[in-house]
């Protein structure tokens, strides 16, 4: 009786993140106005898969995914949500994100920090994927200081610096372009000078 009261106190939903159809398999620039980007990224679509009773039973679901070795998928997530409440409105539980092969990569309550200062990262969104370099990690929060390229003339400034969860910070899919890869570093360069330049002495 208890097991099946654990069992039913919350569900999982498992979606599936995709490569944007005639999407190129590369970092690029996308000027469109749907594209929410304005540095090197890549565009996704993130698509729900079901929901299931157990962890178990969505992971099966991945692999059975993965088996049809689909070249369109870009990576999973798993939330877990309060069986009686909104999908969407509350907060998850937990979530467990899983690369394109299936293997678990994150959870959100991991404390250990897989990428290094100076590491080129991916930051994933919902519908698109932007390319950045680490500058330090939170483990009270498991939380990355990424830093982005920022291309948007009409921009304050050129780099930005973004607070991502650890399971949004991922590895890079593709090479990144040497041109990408330099003004990233020279990004980090000036955002540790400006964290310097804010101490109080």
């Amino acid at each position: 009786m208890k097991k099946q009261a654990e069992q039913t106190k919350s569900i999982f939903i498992l979606e599936v993140y995709e490569f944007a159809p005639c999407e190129r398999h590369a970092y690029q620039l996308h000027k469109e106005m749907y594209c929410q980007c304005a540095g090197p990224c890549f565009l996704t679509w993130k698509r729900g898969v079901g929901y299931f009773e157990t962890l178990r039973d969505a992971e099966k679901c991945i692999k059975k995914i993965v088996r049809r070795k689909r070249d369109d998928v870009y990576g999973f997530v798993i939330k877990e949500m309060l069986r009686d409440c909104l999908v969407y409105t509350y907060a998850s539980l937990s979530i467990r994100r899983y690369l394109k092969d299936g293997s678990l990569w994150c959870t959100g309550s991991d404390k250990t920090a897989k990428f290094k200062e100076g590491d080129l990262v991916e930051i994933a969104y919902d519908d698109y994927v932007e390319l950045g370099i680490v500058q330090g990690f939170d483990n009270a929060d498991c939380s990355y200081t990424v830093v982005t390229y920022n291309l948007d003339e009409n921009a304050p400034s050129e780099f930005c610096t973004r607070l991502c969860d650890a399971t949004c910070v991922l590895p890079p899919s593709f090479p990144v372009q040497k041109k990408y890869a330099a003004a990233l570093r020279r990004g980090l360069k000036q955002a540790k000078k400006n964290s310097a330049d804010e101490l109080p002495f």
